[in-house]
């Protein structure tokens, strides 16, 4: 495990408006536009927080036309999460 590329995700995730962005993409991918009405916000806002995800390798994104659409990259994001539970408080300390 890369503790300062680990660190750097978790600061990225560590903005509630980018957390809310993972949410909604684990639900199922969307486009900006999309993004834009779910958070209430304007399409630059939207767009910095996803630049901010996707150099942190959290989101992927693809073109569909005129759209550029983004859903979570599972393999890190999954990975960021199991080990955080791995290091969950009440986990036993003899495993960590």
């Amino acid at each position: 495990m890369d503790i300062e590329q680990t660190s750097a995700r978790l600061k990225a995730l560590g903005h509630p408006t980018r957390l809310r962005i993972i949410h909604f993409l684990k639900e199922e991918g969307c486009c900006v536009s999309e993004l834009e009405r779910k958070l209430d916000l304007r399409q630059s806002n939207v767009s910095q927080h996803l630049r901010v995800l996707r150099d942190m390798d959290l989101v992927q994104m693809r073109r569909e036309g005129q759209q550029i659409c983004y859903s979570v990259n599972e393999e890190i994001v999954n990975d960021l999460v199991h080990s955080l539970e791995d290091h969950h408080p009440d986990s036993d300390p003899a495993t960590v």
